[in-house]
């Protein structure tokens, strides 16, 4: 199966506060998502919502929607990306 990679609106401003190294890192292992998005810890919090470890202090968020995947956030991992079921719905109803 091929999947595509969508961004919501919001995923390019987490980008712009990444450094070049830690985006050349996201942009390998996007890649490798592309290729299987299903081989990742899956979030408890929502259905068909993953995370990946760009770094040891930054995390992916990303939703298989169909043969989209669509990149959610990306951010330090101290914050706590997604503290409720209620962040990942509101994320998710935006796609």
């Amino acid at each position: 199966m091929e999947y595509k990679v969508r961004f919501h609106s919001g995923f390019f401003n987490d980008l712009d506060r990444l450094s070049p190294s830690d985006i050349e890192i996201f942009e390998k292992k996007k890649e490798k998502i592309k290729q299987n998005p299903l081989r990742l810890k899956h979030l408890s919090g929502g259905e068909n919502c993953y995370r990946e470890e760009i770094t040891m202090n930054i995390r992916l968020i990303y939703y298989i929607k169909g043969t989209d995947i669509w990149m959610l956030v990306i951010d330090k991992h101290e914050k706590h990306i997604l503290n409720t079921e209620r962040d990942f719905i509101r994320l998710k109803s935006n796609i």
